[in-house]
């Protein structure tokens, strides 16, 4: 068993690696009720705009009418010059007061607006981002993070507007505080975690430096320690608690950091890989490498975040990818370390691959191309790591570890196939529910379709026929509606139908009472298990709803009525559904024919 001055190698990677696997572990996730949610991402509810120019203010985006929505992905247009303005609309529909914090989950943006319209009046705004003091931002936060209040049936119209020189990501998510707080405690534990393993990585081997002298060992140090300060930029630990009111170094740490993460990987591989002797062409690589490092270094001092990072990302894809070839090749000759070297840089060539197309926009920005850098770099250095304490180790304990970390890499290889087959199967399973579900769903008003009502009506006539229990089944019609559409427009129609909708759903009683909108203006609900006068007290409340309520639209403000019919099933009597319909009509069109706004109940004798 591989050991380092009495310490089981093999167990250490084995917990480092556990940590950074539950490091990296996350929960997945009309308008939602928001009341309901104690996480919501927004990507499903977002639209967006661009201006190029940057000139364009809150006045002028709102009266465009080139909005798009998101697909479904976190916001990601990779490294643009344009202003990027995003918008969603949050009701309450609740009769409490409510509060949420809006996040966006990208600390290194540049300049990020948002806006809290109350009415179409402007209700709040903050200035945040990476260019501003940390003490600017409203909650104490490395994501920017802003406080939204809604008063009881109030809508926010929220506004966020995006410029910057780094990778144009917006992950926005609402909150309630409990859950976030929670939430930040685990999550900085687990950052911390991360960041104190490379501490005492880094420490551990400046001490082995100090005792053995070993260069090796102190551009290892260089280039554990230009990682973690790297991610800590990225991550936004930097800017909250080392240099929080250093707004200009906030870009330029991240070059330098960049920098220093290619210079010492090059004295780092010319000295493990012994490239002077090796390859004269891999040194010459190594060489240009580390001068490159160093005058971007330089340069980031002059020249712009975008320009050097335009630079600085393909020359770290290329360095990881000859680093990767020079260990190939270096094992190939026969060096022992190399394999070790080539493991460790299998997974850095992956991580920071993956992080850099997905800032530039080519790969989409998730919870895993987010964080495939961290991931693989904490492997990589414990790898490294490895890779110089075999040195001071013999050939056997070599190839042990050798064959203890290439098990363990098939084990976590074999899970992570059976967690991608299980995660395939879940989806498709969701997916045909929400096709199912879709089937029978009216698109407009999100009531149940004319298809579901047939079929439930039938499954509840058979029911209240064993049971011996009462039924009633209503119909429900929108007074004057035709001339509405006629005078403002079917769009104007739609959202009546809209809110009549949300108010029929918005009374139903139980899981088991169905509502849908039986065609045009005309809705129906069944009602199990309910009397005449149990019918009556929930159709009149909608009726006096509707008639409270009110469309605004387009400048439109209408007002509506509702006339419904009833009929009630009574001690199993043999009816069929289509006669249950009928009498509802029936009833609908007495309603109708004394004068409107009110619900008649069918009678057998009535005219």
């Amino acid at each position: 068993m591989l050991t380092v001055h009495g310490i089981r190698l093999t167990n250490i990677v084995a917990l480092l690696v556990l940590a950074v696997c539950v490091l990296m572990a996350a929960p997945a996730s009309g308008s939602p009720d928001i009341r309901e949610h104690h996480r919501l991402p927004l990507e499903n509810e977002l639209q967006f705009l661009e201006d190029p120019g940057g000139s364009q203010d809150l006045k002028d985006v709102r009266g465009r009418n080139d909005w798009r929505h998101l697909d479904g992905h976190t916001f990601n247009r990779g490294y643009s010059d344009s202003a990027w303005w995003l918008r969603v609309r949050l009701a309450n529909d609740g009769t409490t007061d409510l509060e949420r914090f809006l996040s966006i989950g990208y600390p290194v943006l540049g300049d990020v607006r948002v806006y809290a319209l109350a009415e179409g009046q402007l209700r709040n705004s903050w200035q945040l981002g990476h260019d501003y003091p940390y003490s600017q931002r409203p909650v104490d936060h490395r994501f920017f993070v802003v406080p939204l209040e809604w008063a009881p049936k109030e809508t926010l119209d929220v506004y966020v507007r995006v410029r910057t020189d780094s990778s144009v990501q917006v992950p926005v998510t609402l909150w309630d505080r409990e859950t976030f707080r929670s939430h930040d405690i685990s999550a900085n534990t687990l950052q911390g975690i991360y960041f104190g393993a490379f501490l005492v990585i880094g420490v551990y081997n400046l001490l082995l430096f100090f005792a053995l002298g070993e260069r090796n060992y102190l551009y290892y140090v260089g280039f554990v320690f230009s990682i973690a300060l790297l991610m800590a930029s990225l991550t936004g630990y930097g800017f909250r608690y080392l240099w929080p009111g250093a707004t200009e170094w906030n870009d330029q740490a991240i070059l330098i950091f960049i920098c220093g993460v290619l210079g010492f990987a090059g004295l780092f591989t010319r000295r493990f890989l012994e490239l002077n002797r090796l390859s004269s062409w891999l040194n010459g690589f190594a060489l240009l490498v580390i001068a490159a490092s160093s005058i971007c270094a330089v340069l980031s001092f002059f020249l712009s975040y975008f320009v050097l990072i335009s630079v600085l990302i393909p020359l770290v894809v290329l360095g990881c990818i000859m680093a990767f070839a020079g260990g190939v090749y270096a094992w190939y000759r026969g060096q022992i370390t190399a394999k070790y070297y080539v493991m460790a840089w299998s997974f850095v060539l992956a991580g920071g691959a993956i992080l850099a197309l997905s800032k530039g926009g080519v790969l989409p920005s998730n919870f895993f191309t987010d964080h495939a850098a961290q991931l693989g770099s904490i492997i990589e250095v414990v790898l490294l790591s490895f890779a110089l304490a075999q040195r001071i180790n013999v050939e056997r304990q070599l190839r042990y570890q050798a064959q203890s970390e290439t098990l363990e890499t098939a084990r976590r290889l074999n899970r992570e196939l059976e967690d991608r087959v299980r995660e395939r199967t879940q989806e498709l399973e969701e997916l045909n529910q929400r096709l199912n579900e879709l089937s029978v769903t009216d698109e407009l008003t999100g009531l149940r379709n004319r298809r579901f009502l047939d079929a439930q009506l039938r499954q509840e006539v058979e029911r209240a026929r064993r049971t011996g229990r009462s039924m009633a089944v209503a119909m429900l019609d929108i007074d004057h509606f035709k001339p509405v559409n006629d005078t403002y427009g079917h769009q104007t129609g739609d959202e009546c139908l809209k809110m009549v909708g949300e108010i029929i759903h918005a009374n139903l009683r139980s899981p088991q009472d169905t509502a849908a909108r039986y065609g045009g203006e005309e809705f129906a609900m069944i009602l199990p298990e309910t009397d005449e006068e149990g019918a009556m007290r929930v159709l009149e409340r909608i009726r006096q709803e509707v008639a409270a309520a009110s469309v605004s639209y387009d400048g439109v403000t209408l007002r509506m009525t509702l006339s419904g019919g009833v009929t009630i099933q009574r001690d199993a009597e043999a009816v069929t559904p289509e006669q249950l319909l009928a009498e509802a009509d029936g009833a609908l069109y007495r309603a109708k024919s004394g004068g409107r706004d009110q619900v008649c109940v069918y009678r057998p004798h009535a005219s």
